[in-house]
């Protein structure tokens, strides 16, 4: 036999031998060796392998007698040391059917079954108790089982043929995320309670009404065809995009303290006034591609505000306070019949705008960014505490208060001081005060100058001789503590609802008879309300309805239900004794 020849007979198994295995480890053929592994570190990935169906080793991972048979085969692997089946990679393959024996795989965590050709998913899937994630995006599904895996809490149904939210959504407890881009949705249903994020872009939804959902902190819904959006008492809510839809007005975003973004470009709207309540902690607004005539101007109080896009809509001048605003690094304004400003200053950027717009600013402009800092050296201890505390003090010496502007102090104390008017010293801390202690003085009125105080968190009132607020404090969008015991008030004053912030609201020792609790209802930031000692008749069970509310004291009122014994039981037997009795509907 020649050497050439005898080469050529031994190669022959050889290559025989590699196509196998090649077939063994691709299409529909899965190696022992990849099972081995995965029963080794719990995770099996069959991504990208064209295959048409799932082969029935894998279903029977967690089969006694396959895992048996495997472990035999292999010295180095002992039963003892396999890991359950926790997650199963199936994306980007050419699967058509699922198999019931998908119950089988009871221990996954994970199953990704993107970028495949499913028509349908069987009942079993419901059987998966400890599924937390289920990747489905990517395939021709309209419908799924009836009940799904009570354990999941993300699931990605993008790029699929849904027309309607399947019915298994909304009763998944744990979900926290869901994404449904790019279906046939022409209605949302019912979300489930614990939602965190919803994405809804590119289908065919018209309405997007969601309120008095407690968990829901983000909302995307760009390209539909959405003519009505109602959004409202979404505590966690920080993120809303509906842009690119039909959309020509936005009913008032309410009580949405923590919405940061809001995204409406590309629509048909020619009034942004829904975005004034929603103001404290908005940082992000876009309204580009619009029909938009007028900014309001409450959006120059928006102290958090960074970036602000109104191109290419229908403004013809901007208002000049927008050069105040200290946070906002990006302002675009392009695309607008703007009268007097000219287009090369556009184009040089948001800090020629503000300049700009700085020199058509009011003297009273002028002085609402606060007093000329004076030509000093900063006070060491009052730059480090930012703080001035001049209780008991009856009176004030300028360079304290030269100091207070140097410093920018956010905490001001002025307590048993013997005032009768705020001192305009103090209200000219506007750009930088965010707590103001006033209490155990003698005042009888606030000035209207209080509402430009826009960064107050805290005011502490105190005992005065207070009987109302000026509405200017509606201004006061950042508000959160709010201190109003021992004056005079005989109801809660109505500038205080309008606050989306306020989570502390003390107003005890007054002379209140009765609560509104519809309004109470809508400070969904509330946790904690003192009305003790009061003269309160009956105490409504509705208060129990405030979203967040935890802290509820009402001792000292005249009511006689609920008695002394469930009282000095604590706030959370009130709230529930309260809840207990509110009617049904």
């Amino acid at each position: 036999m020649s050497r050439r020849g005898g080469i050529r007979g031994r190669g022959r198994p050889f290559a025989h031998h590699n196509k196998a295995k090649a077939a063994a480890e691709s299409g529909n053929n899965v190696s022992k060796k990849l099972l081995l592994n995965a029963l080794k570190s719990g995770t099996l990935n069959l991504q990208n392998r064209e295959m048409t169906v799932i082969p029935d080793d894998v279903y029977k991972l967690n089969d006694p007698e396959l895992l048996q048979t495997l472990v035999g085969s292999d010295d180095d692997l002992k039963w003892w040391e396999t890991e359950p089946i926790a997650k199963l990679y199936l994306c980007s393959n050419k699967i058509t059917t699922i198999t019931p024996a998908i119950a089988g795989l009871n221990s996954l965590t994970l199953l990704d079954l993107r970028d495949n050709q499913l028509e349908t998913v069987p009942e079993e899937l419901s059987q998966l108790e400890v599924l937390v994630r289920l990747e489905l995006s990517h395939n021709k599904l309209t419908s799924l089982p009836s009940t799904l895996g009570p354990a999941l809490q993300h699931v990605s149904l993008n790029n699929n043929n849904f027309e309607i939210m399947p019915p298994a959504i909304s009763s998944l407890r744990s979900l926290q995320t869901l994404d449904m881009r790019e279906n046939r949705l022409t209605t949302l249903g019912e979300l489930p309670c614990c939602l965190q994020s919803l994405v809804v872009d590119d289908n065919k939804l018209s309405t997007l009404h969601l309120e008095n959902h407690q968990t829901l902190t983000a909302i995307t819904a760009t390209n539909n065809v959405l003519t009505s959006c109602r959004i409202g008492n979404l505590p966690q809510l920080k993120v809303l995009s509906v842009r690119v839809n039909k959309l020509e007005f936005l009913e008032p975003i309410l009580n949405c303290p923590e919405l940061g973004e809001i995204l409406v470009g590309k629509n048909f709207i020619n009034n942004i006034d829904f975005v004034v309540p929603c103001g404290a902690a908005l940082t992000v607004l876009d309204c580009s591609d619009n029909k938009v005539t007028v900014l309001p101007e409450a959006i120059t109080s928006m102290s958090k505000l960074k970036r602000l896009d109104v191109s290419n809509n229908s403004l013809n001048t901007l208002p000049p306070q927008l050069a105040l605003m200290d946070n906002l690094s990006s302002l675009s304004v392009e695309g607008n019949p703007l009268r007097t400003m000219r287009r090369e200053i556009i184009a040089k950027g948001t800090n020629a705008i503000k300049d700009y717009l700085k020199l058509k600013l009011q003297p009273d402009d002028l002085e609402d960014a606060g007093p000329t800092i004076p030509d000093i050296k900063p006070d060491e201890i009052m730059m480090q505490t930012k703080t001035l505390e001049v209780d008991r003090k009856t009176t004030i010496p300028n360079e304290l208060w030269d100091q207070a502007v140097v410093c920018s102090i956010v905490r001001l104390s002025m307590q048993h001081c013997g005032l009768t008017v705020i001192p305009e010293q103090a209200l000219n801390l506007r750009g930088s005060l965010q707590e103001l202690e006033l209490g155990s003085n003698n005042l009888h009125q606030l000035p209207p100058e209080i509402g430009k105080l826009v960064k107050l968190r805290k005011l502490n009132l105190l005992n005065n001789n207070l009987k109302e607020l000026p509405e200017e404090i509606s201004s006061l969008v950042a508000l959160e503590d709010v201190n109003l015991g021992q004056n005079k008030f005989e109801s809660i004053p109505e500038c205080l609802y309008s606050l989306p912030g306020i989570c502390n609201l003390i107003i005890s020792n007054n002379q209140i008879r009765t609560v509104e609790p519809a309004k109470l209802i809508t400070m969904t930031s509330l946790v904690c309300l003192d009305l003790e000692n009061n003269n309160i008749g009956r105490l409504p069970p509705e208060l129990s309805l405030i979203p967040n509310i935890r802290t509820l004291l009402v001792m000292g009122n005249t009511f006689k239900i609920p008695r002394a014994d469930v009282l000095a039981k604590g706030s959370a037997e009130v709230i529930a004794w309260l809840k207990n009795k509110v009617p049904q509907p």
